[in-house]
């Protein structure tokens, strides 16, 4: 074979040289498009279809199900899809620049159901509407996550990476959530609480989409350059790629590294999922905070996380990448949790006391500042699966690596959704209620779910951990193997 027709048919390989701070930021930039898109549906389409439009928690939840049973089929059909991709424009690019705007249309429509629609109606609108947008995100954020993996396969230099996409994506998160509470849910005549007035949401979703496609379409033009100079490796990760969805999703799964990590990510995102849908409801109604201070707990948590982002790299050198994601996590999530177990205990200050605001903003801040750790750690931990696949089975498979965190991470909407609608209507947690009027046995069983219940969950789920083996030993002696197998590959390409 010619070495222009190997060329053409070459897949890049991951990249040992250290980055750019201009590729790290540009990358990075994309992920503030998947904050945005995360503070609209994961902080208000739970709250706003149950409390504003009325559709009932377990429809609601049943809708955010059946998109993420959608989701299984979509997640890693995209990141093999991408695998196998050749353009001009390299493998992750076309979806990139083809998933903003279908997402931006999928947004304004989610939140601007017709007003006559009955309950069976809204059901099918959201669930539609949920398919559609998952689906958006799915074209963009797969993609986008393989390419982070290819860009480095330095075992530091990918937690570095990892750091910038967080950043952006918490910086992303936190435009919009300015955006919501102070322009559109801000206090006015009518509603004090601006987060339960209707007309309000098309305007927050316009504003929603175009920043979408604002981030993630300069986030594509910047890294256009960097994805088209990776190096190619010879025919074994084109044969690689194209084994076919199926077979390597069976091989992936017989990786006990894989399992596990799978497997916690699904148990943490759906805690996440749980947590998200619920959060305006507890900040609404148990903990009975105006719209200005709900932003500031907002903010607090997302501060943390973003100042968190320098811990995650001494984190993984001192204690490796899997035991700081498991301390992370429970660190995390205790700490947020903690003003609510107070509250159950009778020990922390009553709603409206001045200790009570900076009480949630030190939970808020803490839980974000240790939990960006395992946050930050997980894409880097897969590209390491990923590169132990390769290893083992003679291709790269970033993108179905990434299309299942993708699945896990959207599961957070759809699993979290259907157990927090299903909690709503267990609890007989009425909608469209005035906070001052929400009976206080449902705002108690309220509580209970989003604190002691959730907790048990992730902590039975952390275990799943345990069989996870890449330490930085193993994963050095895998990048020496592959370095090993490309040179061979490069000098027989040559001679050939």
């Amino acid at each position: 074979m010619t070495s222009e027709v190997a060329g053409s048919l070459s897949t890049p390989a991951p990249s040992t040289s250290i980055l750019s701070r201009r590729t790290k930021l540009f990358y990075g930039l994309g992920e503030a498009g998947e904050g945005v898109k995360t503070a609209a549906l994961e902080t208000f389409l739970f709250f706003y279809y149950v409390q504003v439009v009325g559709l009932s928690g377990s429809l609601t939840g049943l809708a955010l199900f059946v998109a993420l049973l959608f989701d299984g089929f979509s997640d890693p059909f995209v990141g093999g899809w991408s695998d196998r991709t050749r353009s001009r424009l390299g493998r992750r690019h076309p979806f990139l620049y083809a998933a903003p705007i279908p997402l931006a249309i999928a947004l304004w429509f989610l939140f601007r159901p017709p007003e006559q629609l009955g309950q069976f109606e809204v059901f099918l609108w959201l669930t539609v509407l949920t398919i559609a947008a998952r689906f958006a995100m799915t074209l963009y954020f797969v993609p986008h996550m393989a390419l982070g993996a290819e860009l480095s396969q330095d075992f530091n230099e990918r937690v570095a990476i990892g750091g910038y996409r967080v950043l952006f994506g918490y910086l992303g998160r936190i435009i919009a959530l300015g955006l919501a509470f102070s322009v559109f849910f801000a206090d006015r005549s009518g509603f004090e609480n601006g987060q339960l007035d209707r007309s309000a949401y098309p305007h927050f979703a316009v504003a929603a989409g175009a920043l979408v496609i604002a981030f993630v379409f300069i986030s594509a033009l910047g890294t256009q350059r960097a994805a088209l100079s990776l190096p190619g490796s010879g025919e074994a990760l084109a044969r690689g790629a194209n084994k076919g969805l199926v077979r390597t999703l069976r091989l992936a799964m017989s990786s006990p590294s894989f399992r596990a990590l799978f497997l916690a990510l699904l148990v943490m995102y759906l805690y996440n999922g749980v947590q998200f849908a619920l959060a305006l409801h507890m900040n609404t109604y148990f903990w009975k905070l105006p719209p200005a201070q709900v932003q500031l707990v907002f903010y607090a948590s997302m501060m943390g996380y973003i100042l968190g982002i320098p811990l995650a790299r001494p984190a993984a050198e001192k204690l490796d990448k899997k035991a700081a994601y498991m301390l992370g996590i429970a660190g995390s999530c205790l700490v947020g949790s903690s003003p609510t177990l107070l509250r159950l205990a009778g020990l922390a200050p009553e709603n409206g006391e001045v200790t009570l605001l900076p009480l949630l903003l030190g939970a808020s801040f803490l839980a974000g500042f240790i939990g960006c750790i395992p946050v930050v750690l997980s894409s880097a931990m897969l590209a390491d699966v990923a590169d132990e696949y390769d290893l083992t089975h003679h291709g790269r498979a970033e993108g179905l690596f990434f299309g299942a965190n993708a699945f896990c991470r959207k599961a957070s909407l759809g699993l979290g959704g259907a157990v927090a609608g299903f909690v709503i209507d267990l609890i007989r947690f009425p909608a469209k209620v005035d906070p001052a009027a929400a009976p206080a046995d449902a705002v108690l069983r309220l509580g209970v779910t989003y604190g002691p219940i959730m907790l048990t969950v992730l902590f039975a789920g952390l275990a799943i951990m345990i069989p996870y083996s890449l330490d930085r030993e193993r994963h050095a002696s895998i990048a020496e193997a592959l370095a090993h197998r490309r040179r061979r590959g490069e000098l027989a390409s040559s001679q050939s």
